[in-house]
């Protein structure tokens, strides 16, 4: 089929090139025809004027080119007449111009900032030179799930790949960066010294890491956001030292401007070579798995290639290392396989915003058939002058295309206003977080396609319907022939009929979403969402603590908080469930008795580490045994309290209270079991989880947890000063448990948000179509309205008479929308918890509003038709 199409195509473009070539020929011949008949009266021979004639018109290839030169030139000069005609109708109708141009400006607006959050979200490539060539490595526990990489993991495949030609190793952290009297936290990432090097690029200023930065002075690379909002771009900062949390660090650099790490929607404040680090952290420990992996593929090297080494090196090391890596495999993710991963959720977030474009479109083609109609009398006149159609059409493709031009250049104003809302709509963090979003040549280019196919869509079937307008009947006549009318209004109606579909597919789209999210917030997370509890996050490593002395300063935070009038219950953790950061930390365990996936001798399993009367204060239900107490000490024997599912799945039917594992080769007893809790997200699968003792696993930060009797706000402050009393320089950041809960359900509330003002839109413009309609209805029955109130017809006749046919299009496009919407929704079943995507419910309900809005949309030209006057009509007609 393609290649019959090709010759089609070829021989199509041979005819029309033999037709032009023959037409050129002819106008030739008649210019030659017309000299040697002008010679001959000058009293020369015919041959002797054939042979003058063709010398003074030269030679023909280039008497050719001429007439094709004056025919482009009067193309161009009737485009500027078609276009300067255009400007002049639309100046002499500005309220259908603006309603038209600002139509199409929704449309093509919310979909160019759409398709810019879309390629800064999923699309755009890694921020690195020769982006194609990077691969992401992966490791997949026996478990099936996807798991990081330790450092010496890193080390071991840096040395030992051969089709990689570098390999960099990143894991995000964050840090307190001390300025003054003030604290800010910001985002590092602990990476490999030849991170800059894989991704290819150069300092700004200073220089990025070398090999000679492992054993040296703690060096850092800031970022050019941080040296601005921070540092007031200030040159002198490289060489300088700066404070990290409890260590000092020499910047060697800055890195260049807009590179905000390899994490997209949270951008890296600073980056420290891991291996300076290596004294400080778990870093040599082949079981701590927190990093992630990047390599760039050899000239040459395939992704086939090269996930047959890296299977290769995955089996040698879990020969070599059986208890940590066995069972794990190694692979890769290459650009093109990371493409085809997030072109269906790119599809279908374009998809959604792509309804209301063509929403937009259906009603200007159908504002541009009303305003056909009504010039049908200077359409007809100027083809009773011998305008051809083709050139007619021309004309009025010019107005349109003017329109989309108008339509585009507002439609780029309101993406960029969009854009910059980023910032009022992102959670509450205690860092800078969001895209990259920005009008990049791409964007254009999609607003410039976009306005291409809005001429396409709402310009040519108008112009086409308008090119065959009878002239004789309308020249004669100001009413249009009843066939012809009825053939606009069934094409008005078609649109409209359109319109409500896809605003019924919009608005069942935003009802499934928004039942979700009433699940969602419905659900239990394992702890009580009602109580008052305000979190006080401390790091005492700033102020130079070590582990023992952040240990004894939380236990003095949460005892002076107790102290404070109001408070019931006061507790301190590693990190507050839910919370963002330090999820992921895992203890590796072994677990007598029980036969582990694979043979492994162990398992990793994801901890916290929390004060006495934590369970209490946080609201989580104690299933058996007893909560974590005072007596749990770090000279105490060792004791861990398990969630329910990880009871359930190594213990089934058998209470595991009393038994023993070991948590990094350390016997620990279980004395209690408790509900299961989300650890990151709402929506996350269970999994085993463990509850150790602060302190019997003490840390040099943390988060002071206070439930209060009633409003919290009226403690917050005292409880604040009690514990800065302690030592004002630890940084404290304070929260409250309300905003764990906004930020927890953020992505939710955002997608049944944008999906619901999308519905809204749609539905907003499909009203307006309606409207449009069954008011030029009214208009075309005036005469059979006039007679039937002449003889008795009530007004509820009347309004009956209008509103039925408002009805009729409403019913068959909400009945054609719910069709199309039982398809659509089926593709948001991965967005969707707790409800089905055919949800009845939600069906009805999308129903009922798109109804209830269209009836009110014919009933404003249904109330004007009772004020017709037969007595006026009659005598008018």
């Amino acid at each position: 089929m393609p290649l019959m199409s090709r010759l089609s195509s070829l021989w199509r473009n041979l005819v029309h090139r033999e037709r032009v070539e023959r037409d050129l020929d002819d106008e030739i011949r008649g210019a030659l025809d017309l000299m040697v008949q002008e010679k001959t009266r000058a009293g020369l021979s015919a041959s002797e004027a054939r042979r003058a004639a063709a010398l003074e018109l030269g030679p023909p290839d280039a008497l050719k080119d001429g007439v094709r030169d004056i025919r482009a030139g009067a193309l161009i000069d009737g485009l500027l007449r078609d276009l300067r005609y255009a400007v002049r109708l639309l100046r002499r109708n500005p309220l259908f111009a603006a309603t038209a141009s600002l139509s199409l400006a929704v449309g093509i607006g919310v979909n160019s900032a759409a398709f810019s959050v879309t390629e800064a979200a999923l699309l755009r490539s890694w921020p690195a030179s020769a982006p194609e060539r990077l691969v992401r490595i992966v490791a997949t526990t026996p478990e099936g799930q996807e798991s990081s990489f330790s450092y010496p993991d890193y080390r071991d495949l840096r040395d030992q790949t051969r089709a990689l030609e570098g390999v960099l190793a990143y894991a995000r952290h964050g840090t307190m960066l001390p300025i003054g009297a003030e604290s800010h936290l910001v985002l590092d990432d602990l990476v490999s010294t030849n991170y800059f090097d894989v991704l290819g690029l150069s300092a700004a200023r200073g220089r990025t890491f070398g090999a000679a930065d492992a054993n040296r002075q703690p060096v850092v690379v800031i970022s050019d956001t941080l040296w601005r909002r921070v540092f007031n771009a200030d040159p002198s900062v490289v060489g300088t030292t700066i404070n990290l949390t409890n260590r000092s660090y020499a910047v060697i650099g800055i890195a260049p401007p807009g590179f905000r790490g390899l994490e997209r929607a949270v951008p890296t404040d600073l980056w420290i070579p891991a291996e300076s680090e290596e004294g400080e952290t778990a870093l040599g420990n082949r079981s701590s798995r927190e990093f992630e992996l990047l390599g760039r593929l050899r000239s040459g090297a395939t992704p086939a290639q090269t996930r047959a080494d890296l299977e290769t090196i995955g089996r040698r090391l879990a020969l070599a290392y059986p208890a940590v890596d066995q069972g794990r495999l190694m692979g890769l993710v290459s650009e093109r396989d990371r493409l085809r991963g997030v072109l269906f959720p790119a599809f279908l977030f374009m998809t959604g915003v792509g309804l209301v474009l063509l929403i937009s479109c259906a009603n200007v083609a159908g504002l541009m058939l009303a305003r056909y109609e009504a010039r049908r009398r200077e359409i007809a006149l100027r083809l009773a002058l011998g305008v051809s159609r083709r050139r007619l059409v021309r004309q009025l493709l010019t107005e349109s295309t003017l329109l989309a031009l108008v339509g585009a250049a507002l439609g780029l104003l309101l993406a960029a206003w969009l854009l910059h809302l980023q910032p009022a709509l992102m959670p509450p963090m205690e860092v800078e977080i969001g895209l990259d979003l920005r009008l990049d040549p791409g964007v254009v280019l999609v607003t410039v396609a976009a306005s291409a196919l809005t001429v396409l869509v709402f310009g040519l079937v108008p112009a086409l319907q308008a090119a065959r307008l009878g002239v004789v009947s309308s020249l004669k006549s100001q009413e249009q022939p009843a066939g012809r009318r009825r053939l606009a209004l069934s094409l008005r109606s078609l649109f409209v009929l359109g319109e409500i579909a896809l605003a019924m597919v919009l608005m069942t789209a935003s009802a499934l979403l928004l039942r979700s999210l009433l699940h969602s917030e419905r659900m239990d997370l394992g702890i009580d969402t009602a109580k008052h509890v305000v979190l006080f996050d401390l790091v005492p490593g700033v102020a130079q603590y070590d582990a023992q002395r952040s240990l004894l300063f939380f236990e003095q935070a949460a005892e002076r908080a107790r102290s404070v009038p109001g408070v019931a219950h006061a507790t301190f953790a590693r990190r507050v469930l839910l919370s963002g950061s330090g999820g992921g930390a895992e203890q590796r365990v072994s677990i007598p008795g029980v036969v582990l996936p694979q043979g492994q001798p162990s398992i990793r399993i994801k901890f916290n580490a929390v004060g006495p009367h934590y369970f209490e204060t946080v609201g989580t239900r104690l299933l058996t045994g007893r909560s974590l107490t005072p007596a749990d000490a770090s000279s105490s024997p060792r004791v861990v309290v398990i969630s329910d599912f990880m009871a359930r799945r190594f213990w089934p039917g058998v209470n595991p209270v009393g038994r023993h594992i070991a948590i990094e080769g350390r016997d620990c007893e279980i004395v209690g079991v408790v509900q299961d809790a989300r650890i990151n997200h709402v929506h996350e699968s269970r999994e085993p989880y463990l509850y150790l003792p602060f302190a019997q696993a003490p840390v040099h930060q943390g988060t002071l947890i206070v439930e209060t009797a009633g409003d919290s706000h009226l403690v917050t402050a005292a409880i604040r000063d009690r514990v800065r009393a302690l030592d004002p320089n630890v940084p404290m950041t304070v929260r409250t448990l309300d905003d764990i809960l906004r930020l927890a359900f953020w992505q939710d509330r955002m997608a049944a948000g944008f999906v619901g003002v999308l519905g809204l839109l749609g539905m907003f413009l499909a009203a307006v179509g309606l409207y449009g309609v069954i008011a030029q209805m009214v208009n075309r029955r005036r005469q059979e309205i006039g007679i039937r109130v002449a003889l008795g017809a009530g007004r509820r006749s009347v309004l009956g008479l209008v509103l039925g046919d408002g009805l009729t299009l409403a019913t068959f496009g909400t009945g054609a929308g719910m069709v199309a919407a039982f398809g659509a929704t089926r593709l948001m079943s991965t967005l969707l918890y707790g409800v089905e995507p055919t949800d009845p419910l939600a069906f009805a309900a999308s129903a009922a509003v798109v109804m209830l809005v269209t009836l009110t949309a014919t009933y404003i030209p249904a109330r004007r038709a009772l004020g017709v006057d037969p007595i006026t009509v009659l005598r008018c007609e």
